[in-house]
């Protein structure tokens, strides 16, 4: 059975996202990964209130995952980001990080 793994962190880092995308899921993980990049309002789809509703769904995507992986390079992350990993914490999700390098205990742990 596969692993479902839940991408968080700014979506400045989008190539790192995609990057990241592409690793797990060729090492055996479904996952879970921003859709939209830009939330900042730059993009007019991408307003507050697009913005409310990208953190929900960020929320359910969580509950549904079994590992919440946190895009944060150089350690930022962002007050969204450490909304989602406490809500991780609170349902006892395991919380790994980029900038850690966590990324290779997870390729171990997939092979």
């Amino acid at each position: 059975m596969f692993s479902v793994i839940n991408l968080i962190g700014s979506t400045r880092f989008e190539e790192i996202f995609k990057e990241l995308e592409i690793e797990l899921s060729v090492n055996g993980y479904l996952v879970f990964s921003p859709l939209v990049y830009n939330q900042s309002g730059i993009n007019p789809k991408c307003g507050e209130e697009v913005k409310k509703i990208l953190d929900q769904e960020a929320i359910l995507k969580i509950n549904r995952s079994d590992i919440v992986f946190v895009v944060d390079v150089d350690g930022y992350i962002g007050s969204s980001t450490k909304k989602q990993i406490d809500h991780a914490l609170l349902l006892n999700k395991p919380v790994l990080y980029y900038s850690k390098g966590d990324l290779n205990k997870l390729i171990k742990k997939a092979n």
